[in-house]
């Protein structure tokens, strides 16, 4: 086996992560805390409905560039054709 090289498989190495659930508790209790007292306002960042209208406004945007894109090579399409017929006659 000497004259081919072989690779090696690369080996995952993973990284274990402490867990401590006291200090996962600690934080939510402050956080509740928090939030009773009023020092800190819960607003999610992310509103219903927000990756539809998204999507939907890509949509159109892509549509609307198309139909520019085929104008435009329907344009130089006519002026071409144009150009063919006045050399050929």
């Amino acid at each position: 086996m000497g004259l081919f090289s072989l690779y090696k498989n690369k080996e995952y190495g993973y990284r274990y992560i402490y867990y401590d659930p006291k200090k996962e508790e600690k934080k939510e209790r402050e956080k509740q805390r928090a939030m009773e007292e009023g020092t800190i306002a819960y607003e999610p960042t992310l509103k219903r409905g927000v990756f539809r209208e998204m999507a939907n406004k890509n949509k159109n945007f892509r549509l609307e560039q198309m139909r520019k894109s085929n104008i435009r090579l329907a344009i130089i399409l006519i002026i071409m054709l144009t150009f063919l017929y006045l050399i050929i006659r």
